[in-house]
């Protein structure tokens, strides 16, 4: 019998792993190896992947360039291939590494949208021992031109004119919490500046003489596209028409007491009163071929109705006089209040409907002069027009007015302020027709507000906030002088004129928007626009949607 020691049958097995670890170890880096050769592979692939992206992207981006520019979508077409062969060649040597199977583009002019899409074969390094498929990425890009919202307190539409914003003098102007555009240039000449909490920008250049300079918190920019009027769809407000004469039976006015009782029909003699008493018109249809007057402390009533006056309307001294609803036209003659007469429009307790406005008043070839006060009762912004055909409306003297809300229609005619007093006006819309003016004379103060309630809209279509409409069209100059304590709150809007900004204003002059075809300034102006957004101001841009 042979006994075999335990050590012999070890040292057999020890003397077989060897073999085995390096089978297991050859195994292991053949594996290894393959997956670094597909490493290699994956990560050039997506490499090549991103190369590609950059390159639809960029074409996307030139082609809706394109279409921003006004070129055709075949120009557009154009465009977005040559950035697509320019950023390929810029960044990737031909024929290595990428060959481009497939590239479209498609233009939308309806949307402005423009897609581009491409599709490449990869070059394979280790992978093609492996396999002998396609290997190959592709990618997808669209870009639109569009609107963005932007933050611009002062928009001057004028394109192309070096100087359609317009600074002489010691003239500083400067935009509270948001920025200011002009499509055209920017020229400071003097001691000014102009500054903007956020951005300063032209569609040309800026020019600055002396020691003027433009300023902003987040840059002054220049070559930038120009921005389209944010108003340019609103409507103008409908143009009244000046009610015929009535005619109608002769009548006279009788007298009990100190009450002069005058009931509708035409008048062919003038019609005088003075003392504390009386003048009352019960109302219905009135006509007046001759002056109207009223002097004194005491009354005049008109009751609702139709009131044509042909020769002039004159109240003074310390009168008091009550309007109800009606329409009231003054045809070549004026409708005087002097001395410290008090008018008050008394109204009806209704909301605004498309009934149209409750007190109508037609001034042509007349005057509208106060020289007093108004007291309103029940009175809306929608319920009150005053059209002014080559007539002025002029509010003179040292006592404050109070003007009532609505709106005046100027047609011709003059907005006058005169004297050393403050004339509020809340909820009001001056519109200026080729003609008409806006002057201040002496040391008055003006403060306007539009309507900012959609439901209480003088006429329908009519912005929200608008507070001065010059027309379309009237490429006038609109003089407004600014003295101090002056501000206008909402939307000074002047699409074709010049809005000419001089006097000794300072302070905050307008909180809201300026929206005009050109700004200038003279003197020593030094004013705020504090940014109050009524209308949203947008501009075009070219961006990645996909």
């Amino acid at each position: 019998m042979r006994l075999v020691h335990p050590a012999t049958r070890s040292s057999g097995w020890r003397k077989a792993s060897p073999g085995q670890v390096l089978l297991l170890l050859a195994l292991i880096l053949l594996l290894l190896l393959g997956f670094s050769a597909l490493a290699v592979d994956v990560a050039h692939a997506y490499a090549e992947r991103r190369l590609l992206q950059n390159a639809v992207d960029a074409a996307a981006l030139a082609g809706a360039r394109a279409l921003f520019e006004g070129r055709s979508p075949s120009e557009a077409r154009t465009a977005a291939q040559q950035a697509f062969d320019g950023n390929l060649s810029a960044n990737h040597d031909p024929g290595e590494g990428l060959t481009v199977t497939q590239f479209d583009v498609q233009v939308d002019p309806a949307t402005r949208i423009v897609r581009v899409s491409a599709r490449a074969a990869i070059e394979r390094f280790f992978l093609g021992a492996l396999y002998r498929g396609p290997w190959e990425t592709n990618a997808n890009a669209a870009a639109r031109v569009g609107q963005k919202p932007t933050d611009y307190a002062f928009l001057a539409l004028e394109r192309d004119n070096p100087s359609t914003v317009n600074l002489i003098g010691n003239v500083s102007v400067r935009i509270i919490g948001g920025s200011a555009m002009s499509n055209g240039g920017m020229r400071c000449v003097g001691n000014g500046i102009f500054q903007a909490d956020g951005t300063v920008d032209a569609a040309l250049t800026f020019s600055q003489t002396g020691n003027c300079r433009f300023q902003a918190g987040q840059g002054v920019r220049s070559g930038l596209s120009p921005v389209d009027d944010p108003l340019a769809d609103m409507p103008e407000p409908p143009r009244p028409t000046i009610p015929n004469p009535p005619g109608g039976p002769t009548v006279t006015c009788s007298s009990s007491g100190n009450t002069m009782t005058c009931p509708p029909g035409r008048y062919t003699s003038a019609i005088t009163y003075s003392g504390n008493g009386t003048l009352s018109f019960s109302g219905g249809t009135y006509q007046f071929d001759r002056p109207v007057s009223f002097s004194g402390n005491g009354s005049v009533v008109l009751g609702p109705g139709f009131y044509y006056f042909d020769n002039g309307f004159s109240i003074g001294g310390n009168a008091s006089v009550i309007m109800s609803p009606g329409t009231y036209v003054f045809q070549g003659s004026a409708f005087s209040l002097g001395g410290n007469v008090r008018l008050t429009l008394r109204g009806q307790p209704t909301p605004c409907t498309s009934s149209g406005q409750e007190f109508r008043l037609y001034f042509d070839q007349s005057s509208f002069a106060v020289q007093g006060n108004f007291d309103l009762v029940d009175v809306l912004p929608c319920d009150v027009l005053v059209y002014l055909r080559d007539s002025d409306f002029a509010l003179t003297g040292n006592t404050d007015s109070n003007i009532p809300p609505g709106l005046y229609y100027f047609e011709r005619g003059t907005f006058r302020l005169q004297g050393n007093q403050t004339v509020t006006g809340r909820d009001v819309l001056f519109y200026f027709g080729p003609g008409s003016a806006f002057d201040v004379v002496g040391n008055t103060r003006y403060q306007l507000s539009g309507v900012t309630d959609p439901r209480r809209l003088p006429y329908p279509g009519m912005q929200p906030g608008l507070v001065l409409f010059q027309a379309r069209g009237n490429t006038a100059t609109l003089r407004m002088v600014g003295n101090s304590g002056a501000r206008v709150d909402g939307i000074l809007y002047l699409p074709n004129g010049t809005l000419d900004l001089r006097g000794n204003a300072s302070g905050t002059w307008a909180r809201g928007q300026l929206i005009v075809n050109r700004f200038t300034t003279n003197g020593n102006t030094d004013i705020r626009i504090e940014r109050v957004e009524h209308v949203v101001i947008t501009r075009p841009t070219v961006w990645l949607v996909e």
